[in-house]
């Protein structure tokens, strides 16, 4: 397994243009999503309708992205339940690996550099 700059550099070397752009968009609304939710963690009464029908975790939102080179980037979103509590939680797989939350920070350093060049080229 590689480490995630490294990942994210292998990533990106393999994505045109356009996938790239698409994938810096996600990831500007995914990482405002996960920076308001990564601390939260609240209790509902809610949940006592759910003591009939259990559910550990609920999708709240999956982003897929490929590169030429056919590695798979996979990012899920999950509301976790217990009793009556819930929390959020965050899955990052790339090429079916675990990886932790650096993979998206690397990620997004490395593609606003790439913005900042093309941007700065032109002018």
């Amino acid at each position: 397994m590689l480490d995630a700059p490294a990942a994210a550099q292998k990533f990106l070397n393999s994505m045109n243009e356009t996938d790239k752009q698409h994938l810096l968009n996600a990831l500007l609304g995914l990482d405002t999503t996960h920076n308001l939710n990564r601390n939260t963690s609240f209790y509902s009464y809610r949940n006592l309708k759910k003591l009939l029908h259990p559910r550990q975790s609920q999708a709240m939102q999956s982003l897929q992205f490929a590169n030429t080179a056919q590695d798979k980037l996979v990012i899920r979103q999950f509301k976790d339940h217990s009793f009556l509590k819930n929390s959020y939680r965050i899955e990052i797989l790339l090429n079916s690996e675990s990886y932790d939350y650096q993979l998206i920070d690397c990620l997004l350093a490395k593609l606003h550099e790439s913005c900042f060049v093309d941007v700065y080229s032109y002018a």
